[in-house]
Protein backbone atom coordinates (compact mmCIF):
# COMPACT_ATOMS: atom_id res chain seq x y z
CA UNK A 1 0.00 0.00 0.00
CA UNK A 2 3.14 2.25 0.38
CA UNK A 3 3.87 2.82 -3.15
CA UNK A 4 0.26 3.80 -4.11
CA UNK A 5 0.23 6.18 -1.07
CA UNK A 6 2.82 7.44 -2.05
CA UNK A 7 1.75 8.23 -5.82
CA UNK A 8 -1.34 9.40 -4.88
CA UNK A 9 -0.47 11.42 -1.48
CA UNK A 10 -0.17 14.96 -3.11
CA UNK A 11 -3.10 14.75 -4.56
CA UNK A 12 -4.73 13.20 -1.45
CA UNK A 13 -3.57 16.14 0.73
CA UNK A 14 -4.75 18.41 -2.66
CA UNK A 15 -8.47 17.07 -2.19
CA UNK A 16 -8.18 15.70 -5.46
CA UNK A 17 -8.98 11.83 -5.64
CA UNK A 18 -12.10 10.43 -5.09
CA UNK A 19 -14.08 9.78 -1.55
CA UNK A 20 -13.25 6.10 -2.02
CA UNK A 21 -9.41 6.26 -2.44
CA UNK A 22 -9.25 9.20 0.07
CA UNK A 23 -10.89 7.35 2.80
CA UNK A 24 -8.57 3.87 1.62
CA UNK A 25 -5.49 6.72 2.13
CA UNK A 26 -6.91 8.40 5.71
CA UNK A 27 -7.28 4.41 6.99
CA UNK A 28 -3.39 3.81 5.99
CA UNK A 29 -2.33 7.17 7.40
CA UNK A 30 -3.21 6.48 10.57
CA UNK A 31 -1.91 3.01 10.54
CA UNK A 32 1.30 3.94 8.82
CA UNK A 33 3.93 5.96 10.96
CA UNK A 34 5.88 6.55 7.56
CA UNK A 35 3.38 7.64 5.25
CA UNK A 36 1.71 9.35 8.42
CA UNK A 37 4.76 11.25 9.03
CA UNK A 38 5.12 12.47 5.11
CA UNK A 39 1.36 13.62 4.82
CA UNK A 40 2.16 15.97 8.10
CA UNK A 41 4.97 17.08 6.70
CA UNK A 42 3.65 18.64 3.05
CA UNK A 43 0.97 19.62 5.36
CA UNK A 44 3.15 21.68 7.23
CA UNK A 45 5.19 22.70 3.88
CA UNK A 46 1.71 23.49 2.00
CA UNK A 47 0.98 25.93 5.19
CA UNK A 48 4.31 27.45 5.18
CA UNK A 49 3.86 28.29 2.01
CA UNK A 50 0.68 29.96 2.27
CA UNK A 51 1.32 31.94 5.22
CA UNK A 52 4.67 33.31 3.37
CA UNK A 53 3.47 33.94 0.08
CA UNK A 54 5.00 37.02 -1.20
CA UNK A 55 2.19 39.59 -2.85
CA UNK A 56 2.68 39.73 -6.53
CA UNK A 57 2.18 43.35 -8.10
CA UNK A 58 -0.88 42.88 -10.71
CA UNK A 59 0.73 44.24 -13.60
CA UNK A 60 3.41 41.38 -12.86
CA UNK A 61 0.89 38.68 -12.96
CA UNK A 62 -0.77 40.55 -16.43
CA UNK A 63 2.31 40.35 -18.25
CA UNK A 64 2.69 36.63 -17.27
CA UNK A 65 -0.57 36.12 -18.45
CA UNK A 66 -0.05 37.83 -21.94
CA UNK A 67 3.82 36.24 -22.25
CA UNK A 68 2.09 32.26 -22.07
CA UNK A 69 -0.51 33.78 -24.06
CA UNK A 70 1.50 34.42 -26.40
CA UNK A 71 3.57 31.07 -26.38
CA UNK A 72 0.52 29.26 -26.78
CA UNK A 73 0.02 30.86 -30.18
CA UNK A 74 2.96 31.18 -31.16
CA UNK A 75 3.02 34.87 -31.57
CA UNK A 76 6.46 36.82 -31.81
CA UNK A 77 7.58 38.05 -28.28
CA UNK A 78 7.81 41.88 -28.70
CA UNK A 79 8.98 42.34 -25.46
CA UNK A 80 12.33 43.04 -24.26
CA UNK A 81 13.96 40.46 -21.77
CA UNK A 82 14.42 43.51 -19.27
CA UNK A 83 10.59 43.95 -19.03
CA UNK A 84 10.92 47.34 -20.47
CA UNK A 85 8.58 48.55 -22.67
CA UNK A 86 9.20 47.65 -26.42
CA UNK A 87 11.76 50.12 -28.14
Amino acid sequence: MCPEVARLLQSYLDGEIDELKARRIERHLEDCRRCGMKAETYTAIKRSLRQNRPSVPADTVERLRAFGERLATDEPDDEPADGSAPA
